[in-house]
């Protein structure tokens, strides 16, 4: 049955990048270009939020539109917020949807994310590891991967100093880089240019300086002010990137990752190097558009490969990086979302 209208009810405001990228880009494609109207609802406490919230709420609960599909995005508290929607799933449970796209459970009491898998009609997840989990509390699951925006910036060539390239939120991600990618860096022997996209408290950005002090060969930048919502500004820096590197210790909270900063660079022709945690090794081709990388000595000795590999081979690997991007584009999310949704609307 077609889908005419998708009441989308998210965790968070736009500066959460889940937000954006399953759910308001995606949402305006799908009105553009087959005309599915919706309502995105974010929690807040102001009086125009809390207005959309309560008048949407109530449109779900008395007058739901017709072929119409509800989503619960990542709703993991057991604040205000969150108990209405319980109340609104138990009141009107048919064609409902529950999305997760990180291990929220084992950060946040998981009461509330099973809850929500347990009685929604299906569940969309991304990666294989979420939807593990979901499966125990809904057999009604299906693996939706994060996608990226059609930015259309596309890497040129190499810089002249080698440029090594990571975005993401370091304080996430800081035992990693520490463990796997700072010691590689810190053992070649050629000059390179780490630049650190998400590194935002100052005891961080001392903590890089002071460890990459002693290596010469090492220039370390690190971007502060960026606009994560001007997306075209984002991937700008990241075409500018020589390799982008997606190290990850092998736990529980990385297996459920959806690789979404392997699929930044990989977006725009950048190779990348990545642990095979998670979805990594499914989005990256190890010696096609990248190589995957386990240890520091790996990661040292891939960069090594990269910076002695001929203008021809890294282009053909720049080239491979590319056409991964079919695989996770807008495009794709949003067939499969909408495929999802058919399954839901019966």
């Amino acid at each position: 049955m077609p889908i005419k209208h998708i009441y989308w009810f998210a965790y968070f405001d736009d500066s959460e990048p889940s937000v954006r990228y399953r759910a308001r880009y995606p949402l305006q494609l799908l009105q553009q270009q087959y005309g599915i109207t919706h309502h995105l609802i974010q929690p807040g406490y102001r009086p125009r939020t809390i207005y959309r919230f309560a008048k949407c709420y109530m449109q779900v609960l008395l007058q739901r539109k017709q072929d119409s599909v509800v989503v619960f995005e990542k709703i993991r508290t057991r604040r205000v917020y969150a108990t209405l929607l319980k109340l609104l799933l138990k009141a009107s449970p048919q064609q409902t949807v529950y999305d997760i796209d990180d291990a929220d459970y084992l950060k946040f009491p998981p009461q509330t994310i099973e809850h929500f898998i347990r009685y929604s009609s299906r569940c969309t997840v991304g990666s294989q590891r979420l939807a593990d989990f979901a499966t125990a509390h809904n057999p009604q699951v299906s693996i939706l991967t994060s996608p990226v925006v059609d930015h259309g910036y596309v890497k040129q060539s190499r810089n002249s100093v080698f440029t090594i390239g990571w975005i993401g939120y370091y304080t996430a991600h800081q035992l990693s880089l520490q463990e796997l990618l700072f010691p590689a860096i810190a053992q070649l022997t050629f000059p390179v240019k780490l630049v650190l996209m998400g590194v935002k408290k100052q005891e961080h950005i001392q903590e890089v300086e002071t460890y990459f002090s002693q290596y010469l060969h090492v220039t370390v930048c690190i971007p502060q002010d960026i606009d994560w919502q001007n997306e075209t500004s984002v991937y700008q820096q990241v075409a500018a990137f020589d390799v982008g590197v997606a190290p990850l210790l092998d736990t529980e909270v990385n297996r459920a990752k959806s690789a979404f900063k392997l699929k930044q660079y990989l977006s725009c022709g950048v190779p990348a190097l990545a642990s095979a945690t998670g979805e990594n090794e499914h989005f990256l081709q190890d010696g096609s558009n990248g190589f995957l990388c386990n240890t520091s000595t790996e990661y040292a000795m891939r960069l090594e490969q990269l910076v002695q590999m001929s203008d021809a081979d890294y282009r053909q690997l720049s080239a491979n990086a590319l056409r991964s991007k079919a695989s996770f584009s807008m495009q794709q999310y949003c067939t499969c979302l909408l495929h999802v949704f058919r399954l839901t609307v019966v």
